[in-house]
């Protein structure tokens, strides 16, 4: 109980960073759709989650997917104060019941989204849970690419996480829906995404480093 109390407390230390310094971004946002809003799942690298956090913060019905873990706590507290609604449960046993939960929000209207190459790597390769999520409920997938001009980088960590320093110029580009259907291989899926989404990041490094 006391450790999950300090994975909290780190939490919550983790969002009044991170709201501190989001008010100090200037964000860019490139949609193929001409919108943020759509009813659907939303996907990136997990190293990109600040970003994209960021880009997130004013839309009102949204929800996440965040381990069952107690490192999961480091993520969910935050996510919470930024308004979504967070539904435990990324791997293990608990995953089918996780995206049954996130079915229903869909349903609802809400937008939602995880890292597709989280919560514990390998980095950069889509795990196919927001996939089935997507193909489960009929609706479409959309990959989001990010950049941040200024950024730390903490490179002990799994993914190598980023976090856009002080008035930093972040970019964001949100790739065309993607549709799948109740037959396809979502392993072949996968692949196709892993490239969208690596390109789209490519896309926004160009995008932010011309002068």
């Amino acid at each position: 109980m006391k450790e999950q109390k300090k994975y909290k407390i780190f939490g919550l230390l983790i969002y009044y960073i991170l709201r501190v310094l989001s008010k100090t971004y200037k964000v860019e946002k490139i949609s193929a759709e001409g919108v943020m809003d759509e009813n659907a799942v939303y996907v990136s690298w997990h190293n990109k989650i600040v970003p994209i956090t960021v880009i997130m913060d004013k839309l009102k019905k949204k929800a996440a997917l965040a381990s069952a873990s107690k490192d999961g706590e480091l993520i969910s507290v935050p996510l919470e104060k930024f308004g979504y609604k967070v539904v435990r449960g990324s791997s293990g046993r608990d995953a089918v019941k996780g995206l049954l939960k996130m079915v229903k929000f869909l349903k609802d209207g809400y937008i939602v989204g995880t890292p597709v190459d989280g919560p514990k790597g390998p980095v950069y390769k889509v795990k196919p849970g927001m996939l089935f999520l997507a193909q489960r409920s009929g609706k479409k997938l959309v990959p989001i690419g990010a950049a941040s001009k200024n950024k730390w980088v903490f490179k002990k960590t799994w993914d190598k996480i980023e976090l856009p320093k002080p008035f930093s110029k972040i970019v964001c580009i949100l790739g065309k829906p993607i549709s799948i259907a109740p037959d396809e291989d979502l392993n072949v899926v996968a692949l196709r995404v892993e490239k969208v989404l690596l390109e789209l990041d490519r896309q926004a490094e160009i995008k932010i480093n011309k002068k």
